[in-house]
């Protein structure tokens, strides 16, 4: 790679690091202009259309930023996987942490969830929907669920990788610090989803019409 590859790849780093510490500083990223991202990249606002099209362009590219680290949680929850039956406590317990550790993508994640474009919010539900379908890979691996149709596996999974997302925000209210408060909030997850595979466990699809 020659030095104005590196620039150029430097350059575009440096602009998705400003819109992020923009996320990290508690604005939503729909109200970043492109002056703002530049002046805090440090380059001026034509070199921005270099690498994006728009703030929104921008945007997608973190949402990738994003996918690469939720990748980087499922290695490490699969590599770190014990007994099946506690599966939903050991998974918390490592997304939890993940979450201070990586924090403002995931703070990028719900404010995707509930604001910015459609297409961002779009491209957000295409990447939950991955993890949905390889938690269905994980159960059927581990033999869990077995009585459920696709279709039913599909719709179990997809609720508890929105029950997951969806607390993400309060999850990120909590100070690190605070060891109470992050034990109660695992709790009731925890308790959420073991309603949810509960109810899947014993559910009976109902029997053919004659």
């Amino acid at each position: 790679m020659n030095n104005r590859q590196e620039r150029k790849l430097l350059t575009r780093q440096s602009l998705m690091n400003a819109a992020l510490q923009w996320v990290e500083e508690g604005q939503h990223i729909s109200s970043l202009s492109i002056r703002e991202v530049a002046k805090r990249a440090g380059v001026v606002p034509t070199a921005f259309y270099r690498h994006f099209n728009d703030v929104e362009d921008l945007a997608l590219n973190l949402v990738d930023e994003l996918s690469k680290v939720l990748r980087q949680l499922m290695r490490e929850v699969r590599q770190h996987r014990t007994d099946p039956r506690s599966l939903i406590r050991d998974s918390l317990s490592q997304y939890c942490e993940y979450v201070f550790r990586q924090r403002v993508y995931f703070v990028f994640l719900a404010q995707s969830l509930t604001g910015g474009t459609l297409t961002v919010r779009n491209a957000i539900r295409s990447e939950l929907q991955y993890f949905a379908n390889e938690l269905a890979l994980d159960l059927k691996r581990l033999g869990l669920l077995p009585q459920l149709s696709a279709d039913m596996l599909d719709n179990v999974t997809s609720l508890t990788i929105h029950t997951v997302a969806s607390s993400t925000m309060e999850l990120l209210d909590l100070p690190a610090s605070n060891t109470v408060a992050l034990a109660q909030f695992q709790r009731r997850l925890q308790r959420q989803l073991q309603l949810v595979f509960l109810g899947a466990a014993h559910w009976q699809p109902k029997p053919a019409q004659a």
